[in-house]
């Protein structure tokens, strides 16, 4: 990589740290996400009890623990306020998603592919409005895009050691959301799988054995929670189905909406870069759904089973769409690498063409 090409890379990179750190604490702090995760980890901190969140001494089991850790951690570290340490913890994850959509789309695209997932991703308003938010929402996009780019990298290669970080990512997801992060992981597996009929190799015992261990790390809290919290048992029957709008308890609003709620929102809220998927759609249409390119294909599904299956769902709110996001930047960017190397063919081709006619004629 050449010195510029280097330096734009890291202007780009500047320029979203920018987005998401200036006046982090001037925000308003968010009513209802961001305060219950500042009570949890102010209870935390001083009682140093880690192992159950509280409220004003009440368990809240409702959200699994893994961004109370983080975010605990942060606030020990860094002697920051609790609120600024959460935001914080929500940078540190948006910056590592910004770091993975570039590779992703460096191995898509080399770095024009890099560059167009990553400024994708930027010019994405949902990114930096979760980003800068003290909750889990950024940490479950994360590791959600984690696991299905390491099953799309196992899809494709037969890579057996993929297989580790592909189970301790979706292990990690649900700590961070429970089961929003089942739905956002495996939809988009299923759906591509069964649209390469392939579903057997989800049957393998290499599979199923590495599944065991994303379950065990999953349930993992779970189980300690229930040998130490009474009720315990019955309040996770209520918690674990409420992100899908089953059942909500009267504390917590459920959010039910229209099957089409998300898709014009979507579009707004993904502004400007969701402009994009309207080239998208066209591209689609005139590859047969990109047939000769399987990558490409695989992020366009991943991110269509993921507003699809939300939109299934009763409860919507419209940051359960924030792990679209790099999917969709991941998506763009490959578009914009291939419509880059073809007309970077086509130059070539044109030069070698002008340089053969000349010396025809000289």
């Amino acid at each position: 990589m050449s010195r510029a090409r280097l330096w734009l890379v890291l202007a780009l990179f500047g320029a979203i740290a920018a987005g998401l750190t200036v006046k982090l604490g001037h925000d308003k702090m968010w009513r209802s996400s961001e305060e219950r995760c500042v009570q949890v980890v102010t209870g935390m901190l001083d009682s140093g009890d880690w192992l159950v969140p509280r409220i004003d001494g009440t368990p809240r089991l409702q959200k699994p623990p893994l961004f109370y850790w983080a975010g605990a951690a942060v606030a020990e570290v860094s002697g920051a306020r609790v609120l600024i340490a959460l935001r914080a913890t929500s940078v540190l994850a948006a910056l590592a998603l910004a770091a993975a959509v570039f590779a992703v789309g460096f191995s898509l695209g080399q770095l024009s592919g890099a560059l167009a997932s990553l400024l994708s991703l930027g010019a994405t308003a949902l990114f930096y409005l979760r980003g800068r938010t003290g909750d889990a929402e950024m940490l479950l996009a994360l590791f959600v895009f984690l696991a299905l780019a390491a099953f799309e990298r196992l899809y494709a290669t037969r890579d057996r050691r993929l297989l580790p970080a592909l189970a301790t990512c979706v292990g990690l997801a649900f700590l961070a959301k429970a089961t929003a992060a089942l739905l956002c992981i495996l939809a988009p597996i299923a759906v591509w799988l069964a649209w390469e009929r392939r579903l057997s190799l989800a049957l393998r015992p290499a599979v199923l054995g590495w599944a065991l261990l994303a379950l065990a790390i999953s349930l993992s809290w779970y189980a300690l929670i229930l040998a130490r919290v009474p009720d315990a048992q019955q309040l996770f029957q209520e918690y674990l189905i409420g992100p899908l709008g089953m059942h909500a308890s009267g504390r917590d609003a459920t959010h039910l909406r229209s099957f089409g709620y998300y898709w014009p929102r979507y579009l707004l809220n993904a502004a400007p870069a969701s402009v994009a998927l309207l080239w998208a759609a066209w591209e689609g249409w005139q590859t047969r759904f990109w047939r000769d390119d399987p990558r490409l294909r695989f992020y366009a599904v991943a991110a269509l089973s993921q507003i699809t299956a939300w939109s299934f769902v009763p409860s919507k709110q419209i940051h359960y769409l924030l792990p679209m996001v790099p999917l969709q930047a991941v998506w763009i960017g490959g578009l914009v690498a291939r419509r880059y190397g073809a007309l970077a063919a086509r130059t070539r081709s044109y030069s070698a063409a002008s340089s053969d006619g000349g010396h025809f004629r000289s």
